[in-house]
């Protein structure tokens, strides 16, 4: 045992309750007199999510009273088909009027204990502790459920002071809260390059920023309003399609073993590896069949491209950049156009006729790429930092939450934060 630590079972320290159950007539979608709002299942997801909302009428005081939400409680998933959502858990931090549901169970130490609440949960939801929780749920059902018996025998190891418990809790809070804002950032420049795709790829805006003018679009007898200096033209005008081809399944490879390996293209993009080249140079192919039909995808120079594909076997424009008509024919949702009996599938009759709009200098195909391709770069980037930071916390809860590395001794702690905040 670490010195200064302690281990004690965790049915000695932490106390529990189940959550409510209702009658589907008491159900209520929105909030009404006398109602009042139960958690579920969806509602537990990295933190409370209070997107999906649920009422219910006729609750007695006595059940608000025993099945109320309130601060310093944990609230776990106890069942669900999916087992590795059982333990999974939020923190209350504040008192609400809440109530919790049968699926749920509500954790929290026991006012005898000298767990921190805020350090318990740290514990609970730890990747070694969630891992053994979902490897033991026990139905069978087809749902998984929390096993307490197994639950109220795990060691909790736990430091004897409080303020190095706190001082644990606060440093992972703080890593949560950098990945919390790197993901609401994703999500602002992910709605930023959806509008600049919408209004890039159609020509309501410029490449400079600007917005076009009424005087800045002319009139197609079939199209509408077009951006001068863009044409208007059939697909099959622009392009000339034809079908992949088959490939010998049992040589297909999950990843590359050698420089002759090529990525193989289907509808979903790479579906694996193949010792041949059906492709010398990139080139667009689209989903034809099944689940992915109407998917774009640009290859890399050497690839193989499946029979559930169509690939681009001759562009009929003089100038072109790959990467727009990439952007700008997936934009098109080929799939609406797909035949409707049975699963879905396009041809290149079905598509052909279909109009697009495109800048007819390749500069202007390149600027709005450029703007593209920058956000895009900007997302990603943000992404990898989400992945260092899970990374971090995932280090920190195996050495803090075990004692092997202690607050105070590693002043590098807070710096590894610092700069990634």
């Amino acid at each position: 045992m670490v010195e200064g630590w302690k281990k004690d079972k965790f049915k000695n320290q932490i106390q529990n309750k189940s959550g409510y159950t209702w009658s589907k007539e008491q159900e209520l979608k929105t909030k009404a007199i006398n109602s009042v709002r139960v958690l579920t299942v969806s509602n537990i997801q990295t933190e409370l999510d209070l997107s999906e909302e649920l009422y219910l009428q006729n609750v007695s005081d006595k059940d608000k009273n025993e099945k109320i939400v309130n601060k310093d409680w944990c609230i776990a998933v106890s069942s669900n088909g999916n087992r590795k959502r059982i333990g999974n858990a939020v923190f209350i931090k504040n008192d609400t009027d809440y109530l919790f549901a049968s699926f749920l169970t509500a954790l929290k130490p026991k006012d005898s204990s000298d767990i921190l609440p805020e350090y318990f949960f740290r514990w609970l939801t730890s990747y070694n502790v969630q891992e053994r929780i979902s490897s033991v749920s026990e139905g069978t059902t087809g749902l998984g459920n929390l096993d307490m018996r197994y639950l109220r025998n795990i060691d909790i190891n736990y430091p004897e002071s409080i303020t190095e418990q706190a001082s644990i809790a606060n440093i992972l809070s703080k890593v949560d809260e950098a990945i919390e804002s790197v993901k609401k950032s994703i999500a602002a420049a992910e709605k930023l390059k959806k509008s600049l795709m919408q209004n890039l790829l159609t020509g309501r805006m410029k490449p400079d920023g600007t917005l076009r003018t009424e005087e800045e679009f002319y009139e197609d007898e079939k199209f509408g309003k077009v951006p001068i200096g863009w044409e208007v033209k059939k697909v099959k005008n622009c392009f000339k399609f034809k079908n992949g081809k088959g490939n010998t399944t049992s040589n297909l490879k999950e990843i590359p073993d050698d420089e002759y390996c090529v990525p193989v293209y289907g509808g979903n993009g790479i579906t694996g590896y193949y010792h041949s080249a059906l492709l010398n140079k990139p080139t667009i192919i689209i989903g034809r069949v099944g689940e992915y039909c109407g998917n774009v995808f640009k290859t890399p120079e050497k690839s193989w491209v499946t029979d559930n594909a169509m690939l681009v076997s001759e562009v009929l424009m003089q100038d072109y950049n790959i990467d727009f008509f990439t952007i700008k024919l997936n934009s098109l949702n080929f799939k609406q156009y797909s035949d409707s009996t049975g699963q879905p599938k396009i041809t290149q009759g079905s598509i052909g006729g279909i109009f697009i709009t495109y800048p007819v200098k390749i500069e202007e195909q390149n600027k709005i790429i450029y703007l593209i391709d920058n956000i895009s770069n900007n997302i990603q980037q943000k992404q990898t930092q989400i992945i260092t930071l899970e990374r971090l916390k995932k280090s920190l809860m195996q050495n803090l939450l075990t004692g092997k590395v202690r607050v105070g001794e590693e002043l590098c702690l807070h710096n590894q934060i610092r700069p990634i905040i």
